[in-house]
């Protein structure tokens, strides 16, 4: 058996070195979905904290509030923008989110099957009810959305407008476009009555 050429060696380098950057694309890749599963709610503050400092937004976290007499719920973020205080709650999962948008359940297929999990639109309704009954707060002024990881495929019919499920690489433009619909700019003496409460609430 002869030598290879010059040619021949630098194709078989080529090839392997190709073949490496290959795996280690796919394993970076696969890395970044588990990371950001795993991290969704810290991922979501850090996107939060940059869109305060480029705007004059506020920003509370881990916001606990009573559900009844048993059952205390948790809101991840409140972020008071212009025109909205949006009630904001992080869920990580894979494969693909299917159903009503408020029903008991969504479907959630992946590649072992399909499974119904808690709805976490209605968990995310349900926080923003309370919130406002303690706070008297008018509900109108209130945005809820439910914000999960990019790699997750949203299926969710008959969403509306005031509640909605996203992915977190469209938190800033769903934001952004609730800023510039066309509602009165929230009183500064209602947001300081509202952070107030919510200080001494919690």
């Amino acid at each position: 058996m002869g030598l290879l050429s010059t040619n021949q060696t630098l194709y078989i380098v080529l090839a392997s070195l190709g073949g490496v950057l290959v795996f280690i694309l796919l394993a970076f890749l696969c890395f970044r979905k588990f990371y950001e599963r795993k991290h969704i709610r810290e991922l979501t503050y850090f996107r939060l904290s940059h869109l305060c400092e480029q705007n004059d937004y506020l920003l509370l976290n881990n916001y606990r509030i009573n559900i009844d007499d048993k059952n205390v719920g948790v809101i991840d973020h409140i972020f008071i923008s212009n025109k909205y205080i949006i009630v904001i709650n992080d869920f990580a999962i894979s494969g693909v989110l299917s159903g009503e948008y408020q029903g008991e359940g969504l479907y959630n297929t992946t590649k072992q099957g399909t499974n119904i999990v808690a709805n976490p639109i209605n968990y995310n309704i349900n926080l923003t009810k309370r919130l406002c009954l303690f706070n008297d707060l008018d509900q109108s002024f209130i945005k809820g959305l439910v914000v999960i990881n990019n790699d997750a495929i949203i299926n969710v019919k008959n969403e509306n407008k005031q509640f909605q499920i996203i992915r977190r690489k469209d938190l800033a433009k769903t934001i952004r476009k609730f800023d510039k619909e066309n509602v009165k700019n929230l009183k500064e003496e209602s947001v300081v009555k509202f952070i107030n409460y919510l200080n001494e609430n919690n």
